[in-house]
């Protein structure tokens, strides 16, 4: 304990005497700092000076640059707005610009839609004879109008082309006022194309071959030609007054539909042949129920009746019991009456049953001879008009691909078309009808000689069960 305490004294000496040592070092070396940073701030504050100074001479030329670009700044900043305020003019002419240029297009498409509807008109208007005159250029108008273009430069040449389809509209029109005249073709009655003249007069179209072996009116034919109407016979001074121009021509109240119609009337045979296919099997029923109908009915006429005399006089031998001379009158008749009677008279004496039975017997094997083939007759009546819808759907049908594949151009190739596929139902009803008002008739005439039979073995039976009464 002792030695402890002895070292720490000596121990705290010793470093006492370390720290005084080192004070004294440390107080110097701080006098030598102070020396050191007065002199560094001395130096500091006169290049700080120096700053200063400089700072102020060049804060005014600064200042003034910085102005002037302030005031650069704001002019671009005005200049800047006023170009943004260009450009929303612009852009906003320019889209008023794209809308005006919209609109003159769809004003240029609906012009070149009238002009095309206009020249169509024309050209479908024009009658058949007019067409060697003005087919071949409205057709080149047409398909300049329906070429593809390119841009408006194309629709404008293509406007431009229909106006010369519309003045050669105007001048077709002009010419047409007051009459018109003009060298051409026609099909003659004979078939052969004549040359000569048409004269338009209105509505009507006159022509006469140059010859002046026939004139008339024309009308388009099935070929689209001008087909010619003969009328030289009646008036015999009509290709003079055709060839000169003028001169007394005969009128037409009708306007050319008289004739027209005319020749839309065909013979028995043409019609048949329109009807196609399915119109011979139509007339071959037809055909078969006309002759079963009148077989029948000379079948029917020729069934010999019960005479009511032979009828009275078999009954008077049955009152009298003179069985054997009623069965010699019964034999003296034929067919089913004789089978009927004789049927009768030979059972008298066997009962009601059995007399009623033998006749009834005899009136059951007649009845299906009376009724035969009158049944083809009513099937051919309602066959008919089956066969005659099945033709028309098929024509129809066949009108509807041609109309597929070739459009409907023509209107009247269209009607007449499905007026050809109605022949067969025409002519389906024109042979149910009368099939059916034969067939009634037959059936009531065979019901009716049934009925006769029965009547008259009716009362051979009452006779006969009289005189076995008494």
């Amino acid at each position: 304990m002792r030695t402890y305490t002895k070292t720490t004294r000596t121990a705290l000496t010793l470093g006492a005497a370390l720290s005084l040592a080192a004070l004294s070092t440390q107080a110097q070396s701080f006098s030598s700092v102070q020396t050191q940073a007065s002199e560094k701030l001395e130096n500091a504050l006169a290049e700080f000076g120096a700053l200063q100074e400089s700072i102020s001479t060049e804060k005014v030329p600064l200042a003034t640059k910085l102005n002037g670009l302030e005031s650069e700044v704001t002019e671009l900043k005005d200049e800047l707005k006023r170009l943004e305020r260009l450009r929303d003019s612009r852009d906003l002419n320019l889209s008023a610009l794209e809308a005006e240029v919209k609109a003159r297009r769809d004003e240029m498409d609906y012009a070149k839609n009238l002009l095309v509807e206009f020249v169509n008109n024309q050209s479908a208007s024009a009658d058949a004879s007019e067409r060697q005159l003005y087919e071949a250029e409205f057709l080149e108008v047409l398909n300049a109008a329906d070429a593809p273009s390119e841009g408006d430069a194309g629709a404008v040449a293509a406007i431009e082309s229909l106006i010369k389809g519309v003045e050669l509209g105007v001048t077709r029109l002009n010419t047409l006022v007051g009459g018109h005249s003009f060298e051409g073709k026609a099909v003659m009655p004979t078939g052969n194309f004549e040359t000569g003249k048409f004269l338009i007069f209105g509505p009507v179209v006159f022509f006469s071959a140059d010859n002046q072996s026939d004139a008339g009116i024309t009308l388009q034919g099935d070929s689209g030609e001008p087909a010619l109407i003969s009328l030289n016979k009646s008036f015999s001074g009509m290709p003079e007054a055709i060839l000169a121009g003028g001169g007394m021509l005969p009128l037409d109240p009708t306007l050319g539909k008289a004739l027209a119609l005319e020749t839309t009337k065909d013979s028995l045979i043409e019609h048949i042949k329109k009807g196609g296919f399915w119109i011979y099997p139509i007339l071959t029923i037809a055909f078969i129920s006309l002759i079963i109908g009148i077989f029948k009915l000379f079948e029917l006429s020729g069934v010999k009746r019960i005479p009511k005399g032979t009828l009275i006089e078999v009954l008077n031998a049955i009152q009298e019991g003179d069985q054997k001379k009623a069965l010699e009158k019964a034999n003296s008749m034929s067919g089913a009456a004789q089978d009927i009677v004789v049927a009768g008279v030979k059972n008298i004496g066997h009962g009601r049953d059995l007399i009623e039975q033998s006749m009834e017997e005899v009136l059951m094997r007649l009845q299906p001879k009376l009724e035969r083939l009158i049944s083809i007759v009513w099937i051919t009546a309602a066959t008919a008009p089956l066969l005659g819808l099945l033709g028309t759907v098929t024509g129809i049908i066949t009108t509807f691909k041609l109309l597929t594949i070739f459009g409907s151009g023509d209107p009247k190739a269209l009607g007449g078309g499905i007026s050809e596929a109605l022949i067969t139902t025409e002519f389906g009803l024109i042979v149910a009808i009368p099939s059916l008002i034969l067939h009634a008739f037959l059936q009531r005439r065979a019901k009716a000689i049934e009925n006769e039979f029965e009547g008259d073995a009716m009362t051979l039976l009452n006779g006969i069960l009289r005189a076995e009464k008494k």
